[in-house]
């Protein structure tokens, strides 16, 4: 019986790592302009997709991180990915950023908020230029424990 609870602790632990650990490489992100400091973080004035289950969220969760849009090639999709969070990693200058799931696209990639998330790993500014980044993503802990 013991042995059993430690297999069910062991097989749920690896299932959380293999989730944390989805990732995919050489993604299209393109923005979007979500504005949440201009709408209070407010899932439903914005319109997302995940405001059906997330938008009941506190102001201090819904802020925490700047937004994306999520249809990735690698991950959870849907209501799974919603409330998920993303260290996003654009490949031209290494700058990094910790992004929420609060939508999702159809592009293949991402759609993250051009002032909280795109802008501020577009630290050359060539993703303005060509309409797009690209970017490896991998999901993390969002630290909402």
């Amino acid at each position: 019986m013991a042995g059993r609870a430690v297999l069910s602790a062991v097989l749920l632990c690896m299932a959380a790592a293999m989730a944390a650990g989805q990732s995919a490489s050489n993604v299209r992100a393109t923005y979007n302009f979500y504005n949440p400091e201009k709408i209070n973080w407010d899932l439903n004035t914005a319109s997302a997709y995940c405001a059906t289950w997330d938008a009941g969220m506190s102001f201090a969760w819904r802020s925490k991180y700047g937004w994306t849009a999520f249809c990735g090639p690698a991950g959870p999709t849907g209501q799974a990915s919603c409330g998920k969070c993303l260290q996003v990693t654009n490949t031209a200058t290494g700058a990094q950023i910790t992004a929420r799931i609060v939508d999702q696209c159809s592009n293949g990639g991402l759609d993250l908020d051009h002032d909280t998330v795109f802008s501020k790993i577009d630290t050359n500014g060539l993703g303005m230029q060509q309409g797009h980044l690209t970017v490896n993503y991998q999901f993390v802990d969002c630290g909402d424990n």
